[in-house]
């Protein structure tokens, strides 16, 4: 109880900005703006900026409706599309919290999850701290048991990383203390990447917040499954390229280290059966082999196509 009380205390006597990124979300910007108003116990200081990117569905009108009832939702148009490194690059300018919490507008946060994230943020040396995507995926299909393995994965890699002091990626939802946040170019696929690698570049540290759990919907296709990590790596070569530095993945681990990355692949064949981890790992071969295309050929993905998907209404 104690822990807890201290968790409270912080979060309440602390000013925050949660940053959210939208395109055409009007089927989870509702229930996300419902519950980052009503279960994240933002104190009243603290301000909720939504920019709207470019929007031609209902968004706009579901966050002015937000808007009307609470000062604190400060939205933000965008006539047009100008990808989300745009929109984070509003987000960190205007901010006015000690902290920013940056969150996919097609998530979706467990209660609560905002104040542990912060507390782990003020322990010494702690730039940035990233929440837990938890896919609502099921087992059913192939497709469904590749995303679960993956993000299953993704939490693993970050807890090993975390816990030796290496992490320098980010995730669906994070927080970092303000004046670490950069302007980024606007092409930058990975935002978060992005930022992670800076925060860790400057000397602090990441750290991974297993029980702040962000509830997420993964591709239900394959070829939407390809377009999604097919991005997503093409914004680590990106990222490279930028700061001379990448996020840590599976790919870029093997090279560098090779001993850690047979460990985590032993760990992850005994989480699944063999047919689902190779059906795993020969999609990601396949994914890095296009993103390397794409990067080597000049191809960017700052505009990306929205998987229909991906935007099932978390429940």
């Amino acid at each position: 109880m104690v822990a807890r009380d201290l968790i409270v205390v912080l979060f309440l006597s602390c000013k925050v900005t949660v940053g959210i990124c939208a395109y055409n979300e009007g089927k989870n910007i509702g229930k996300l703006l419902q519950n980052v108003l009503k279960q994240q116990s933002l104190c009243l200081d603290s301000e909720v900026i939504v920019v709207c990117s470019g929007c031609t569905d209902n968004t706009a009108d579901i966050v002015n409706k937000y808007a009307a009832l609470d000062a604190r939702v400060k939205p933000y148009y965008e006539k047009e599309r100008k990808g989300k490194a745009s929109a984070i690059n509003y987000i960190s300018a205007h901010a006015v919290g000690d902290a920013i919490v940056f969150i996919s507008a097609d998530t979706l946060p467990s209660k609560g999850g905002f104040a542990k994230m912060l507390a782990k943020l003020w322990q010494t040396n702690t730039g940035l701290v990233c929440g837990n995507p938890t896919p609502i995926n099921t087992s059913k299909s192939m497709v469904g048991r590749i995303v679960q393995v993956l993000w299953r994965f993704h939490g693993h890699v970050f807890e090993e990383l975390n816990d030796a002091g290496l992490a320098k990626h980010a995730s669906e939802a994070f927080v970092v203390r303000r004046e670490l946040v950069e302007q980024m170019p606007s092409e930058t696929v990975n935002d978060d990447a992005y930022i992670a690698v800076n925060v860790k570049k400057k000397g602090w540290l990441i750290k991974f917040c297993p029980d702040a759990q962000i509830s997420i919907c993964g591709p239900k296709t394959f070829k939407e499954y390809f377009q999604q990590r097919r991005r997503v790596v093409f914004g680590h070569f990106q990222i490279k390229k930028m700061t001379g530095e990448s996020p840590q993945y599976l790919m870029q681990m093997l090279p560098s280290q090779p001993v850690r990355t047979a460990k985590l692949v032993l760990w992850l064949s005994t989480k699944c059966d063999p047919f689902t981890l190779l059906t795993f790992l020969v999609a990601e071969s396949l994914v890095n082999a296009a993103a390397l295309f794409d990067f080597g050929f000049g191809k960017t993905h700052f505009q990306w196509t929205t998987l229909p998907s991906t935007k099932t209404v978390i429940p």
